[in-house]
């Protein structure tokens, strides 16, 4: 009997091994997925102290709004990372641009302790201006998260001088028989943030007009589901495009065209993504 607990406390030990080394190499490979989950460690720390003592402060849509949003930026310094790489100096920018929201995510955090410790020994004037603190630090960061995205799209926008290669066709050819391309989405959010999913995950948030490819977040030889959600029903022009170019061929071709309604705030389109044969 002793000897088969040491046996399946050995195995289980062996077996915990083999995955945090599984793990450990899978980082190494993937280095933007690593600051992916460290950059979302960093933020949801903070962010946990806001879930429990922030909501009387600044109110429960301001919480939740500041946990989306805080996905949001770990994603776009991730989308950067895949872009650009690790190391280089546009890489450096979104770094910056991260690293001053997370600072602003830990002043909020400590005003709110602070504004919850106040108000529990009943000095409500020192809770006033602590709640004020954490308001303002609201404000600041949906600034500093746009500020982030919109570099983002610009460092992953094309180059505007050949980008318009071909013309624009019909919701014609859904799926090509060989697979496409090139994946080109153009946002007009109009203040109505759009958020794009790729296979299930949330890719990136625009609150401003983008124009940029997709090729650096889809899988290669799969079939990719590009997914977009709006916050409302469109009454100021919202709206998104989906465009794609089949291998061989210049033209882009819109597949899909998507103006929300009351009715419809979501919809997404299947994509066999071959990427652009290598010369």
């Amino acid at each position: 009997m002793g000897r088969t607990v040491k046996t399946v406390a050995l195995v289980l030990v062996l077996l915990v091994v083999v995955y945090l080394g599984y793990q450990l190499l899978e980082l190494r490979m993937n280095p933007c997925e690593g600051l992916f989950q460290q950059s979302s460690v960093s933020l949801g720390t903070k962010l946990n102290v806001i879930k429990a003592k922030g909501e009387f402060a600044i109110g429960r849509q301001k919480v939740q709004d500041l946990a989306d949003r805080s996905q949001e930026v770990a994603l776009n310094l991730k989308a950067c990372c895949i872009v650009v790489g690790g190391s280089s100096s546009d890489f450096l920018r979104c770094k910056e641009g991260f690293d001053k929201y997370d600072a602003e995510i830990k002043r909020l955090s400590t005003s709110v302790e602070e504004a919850e410790a106040a108000k529990a020994r009943g000095d409500q004037a020192v809770a006033d201006r602590k709640i004020a603190e954490a308001k303002d630090a609201v404000t600041t960061l949906e600034t500093k998260a746009q500020d982030l995205a919109q570099l983002v799209a610009a460092i992953r926008a094309p180059d505007k001088s050949s980008e318009r290669r071909g013309v624009q066709g019909g919701r014609e050819a859904t799926l090509a028989r060989d697979g496409y391309e090139s994946v080109r989405m153009r946002a007009y959010p109009s203040g109505n943030r759009l958020r794009v999913k790729i296979n299930g995950l949330l890719a990136a948030a625009y609150d401003q007009p983008a124009d940029e490819y997709l090729d650096p977040l889809l899988r290669m030889g799969a079939v990719n589901t590009v997914a977009f959600a709006f916050d409302r029903a469109s009454k100021d022009g919202s709206s998104v495009i989906l465009e794609v170019k089949a291998v061989g061929n210049d033209r882009w071709i819109e597949v899909l065209k998507f103006v929300p309604s009351a009715e419809k705030l979501e919809d997404s389109f299947e994509i066999p993504f071959v990427g652009a044969k290598k010369q």
